[in-house]
């Protein structure tokens, strides 16, 4: 279905359906917003905004992603060609099926590109085949709490038998469709460097992944900023899974 298509008034004998913008709308007051908040919130002009809601402008793929964050629907039901209503989270009946299954390379790059996901400050050398690297932010909390910058070339040596916390450098974003697998890196596990964090993003999380480091080897490590610490999988879901997002 082309984008034009989308854009189209629903037919009169289709009762109680909206069209794109009237559901824009609809769902603009159910938040209690105005243009200009959704313009803020979603990175596009408050005329772009204007023109979805007052049927002159298709709602696209990365619009669609935008929405899904700011609303808590997933980007495919935004691009649905009618709605029913407030209420009613389900894509039109003719709405076609969302292709599911784990992201490869470009189709991470189109993602990040269309605003469906986040993933920020977004490094292209960072891609494998099937996944990105995640990369260590510029500080680091010891055992007993304290904070220690790495950046400026002075990097942490993480002695054999010590632990740290810390952070990714990259600030992560998934709409309720979407969820993230994390895995070791595996420079890390070969230098005897255990990496301990959640194994699953869970849809519509927002902010940087947290974790822990112990140097289980014999070796001092040194930690540096933007060194890979963990691998990023990302999946696409089937559906919207029922419940609230976590955040």
């Amino acid at each position: 279905m082309s984008a034009e298509s989308r854009g189209k008034a629903v037919a009169n004998g289709d009762a109680g359906r909206l069209t794109p913008g009237a559901h824009l709308r609809a769902e603009i007051q159910r938040l209690g917003l105005d243009q200009v908040a959704v313009s803020k919130a979603t990175g596009v002009s408050r005329q772009s905004v204007n023109n979805i809601v007052n049927g002159r402008q298709t709602i696209s793929r990365a619009m669609a992603g935008k929405l899904g964050r700011l609303t808590g629907r997933s980007s495919d039901y935004w691009l649905s060609e009618s709605f029913l209503g407030i209420g009613n989270a389900r894509p039109a009946a003719d709405a076609p099926a969302p292709v599911t299954g784990l992201l490869v390379n470009h189709q991470i790059v189109r993602a990040v590109k269309d605003g469906i996901i986040g993933i920020a400050p977004f490094v292209r050398q960072n891609l494998q085949a099937a996944s990105i690297a995640l990369t260590l932010s510029d500080t680091v909390t010891t055992a007993g709490g304290n904070r220690v910058s790495i950046r400026q070339g002075k990097g942490f040596l993480l002695k054999p038998g010590q632990s740290v916390s810390a952070t990714t450098a990259e600030r992560i974003e998934l709409p309720l469709d979407y969820l993230g697998r994390i895995g070791a890196v595996s420079r890390l596990g070969a230098l005897g460097v255990i990496a301990s964090y959640a194994l699953q993003i869970e849809p519509g999380f927002k902010g940087r992944l947290h974790f822990c480091l112990f140097n289980a080897g014999i070796d001092p490590f040194r930690l540096r900023p933007l060194d890979p610490i963990a691998s990023l999988e990302i999946v696409r879901l089937g559906t919207t899974p029922a419940g609230p997002a976590t955040t």
